[in-house]
This record gives structure tokens, sequence and C-alpha cells, in this order.
């Protein structure tokens, strides 16, 4: 890089870090790209564009992106973890179980990753192997997400008295809580209708 390039480079991150700060997303992305130009081998640069790709929702473009961080950087745990939850999101469940898998095999005390593999494999109708994931997460990490996708493995694995004390555990003031727990007990693989991925968001 010369000397102008370098200078070039400055201004461009220093304005790039502001649009971030802003939370300008869609002034960042180009700047990220005007940057890699400049800098094509920064792995973190092209793991800062997937992530701005993801948050204007388009996660198609974003998969690339991380792809780029990984094959500069293998190790790049961040950029495995949301290249995972992109193709979570795209619908290609089981390549994100598998990515989340190895994820954890860097991480393995990230309690949304576990919980993310847990919800993947409810997703494509695993629920007995899913189920120790999402007991960790929960013992990790208890939230209303852990406690709904516990409940489900539980229920899809017949345990629908573990699944009702799960469900206990939801807030008594939460919005819909009741609604939620009536869906949980009679929907799904135990009940008259399927489990649908999409119930089930990447947690980060």
């Amino acid at each position: 890089m010369t000397g102008h390039e370098r200078t070039d480079a400055a201004g461009l991150a220093a304005r790039f870090q502001a649009a971030l700060a802003r939370g300008a997303h869609g002034e960042a992305l180009p700047l990220a790209e005007r940057l890699l130009v400049l800098m094509p081998d920064h792995a973190g640069l092209h793991y800062n564009r997937g992530l701005l790709l993801r948050k204007l929702g388009r996660d198609a473009d974003a998969v690339p992106a991380f792809d780029a961080a990984l094959a500069l950087d293998r190790h790049h745990a961040n950029a495995l973890f949301e290249k995972a939850a992109a193709l979570f999101d795209l619908g290609a469940v089981e390549t994100a179980a598998a990515l989340f898998t190895a994820y954890l095999d860097m991480r393995p005390e990230d309690a949304d990753a576990r919980l993310n593999l847990g919800n993947a494999l409810l997703g494509l109708g695993r629920a007995g192997d899913a189920l120790g994931h999402l007991r960790r997460a929960h013992a990790q990490a208890p939230s209303p997400l852990t406690i709904r996708a516990l409940a489900v493995a539980l229920r899809d694995t017949g345990d629908l008295a573990g699944c009702r004390a799960m469900l206990g555990e939801l807030p008594a003031d939460e919005p819909q809580a009741a609604a939620l727990r009536l869906k949980i007990l009679t929907q799904g693989a135990k009940g008259a209708l399927r489990l649908d991925p999409a119930q089930f968001p990447p947690a980060r």
C-alpha cells in the first residue's frame, strides 16, 4: 500500500467507524467495500461487511462475506457463528447445525450458539439430539428463549410433564405467555401441526 493509499484508508476507516457508531448501516457498507479494495486480505473487514449485510436484511449476500473472512482466517469464530446464523435464517438448517457444532468446538461455553444448535436440531426433527444442548444453554443463560425451546424439545421427546414444568418457568407477567403455553403443548411433532423452524430465529 502506497502512502496515498494509507492516507485514503485511514480516512475511510474513520468514516466507517463513525457510521457504525451511529448505526448507519447503509452508509457504512460502501465504506467497508471501499476499504476492502485497499485491504482485500483483511479478514475483519470481510466479517464486518457480512455483519452489515445481515443488518440490512441481505443474508444471502452476507454468507460469501463470511466465507471470505474464513478463507483468510479459518479460526475466525465470529465469522463462523454469523455464517451459521445467516444460513439458518435462509432455511439451510442442516448446514447451519453443522456450522454451529463446529463453532462450539472452538467456543464450547457460548450459550447463544448452544441454543441456536438446539433450535436447528429441533427444526430438523431431532428433538432427542437437541435436548442436551438446550438443557445446557438454559443452565448457562436462562431466558424465555431457552424455556420455549427446551419446552418444545421435552414435548417432542414425549415428556409432557417436563414440558409443562418448563413452561411454568415463563414469567407470569409476560404478554401472551398463556397463549404460548397452549401453542407449545398442542402443536409440533406430538400435536396437530408440525414444528416450523422459522419459529426459532438464531440468538445473539
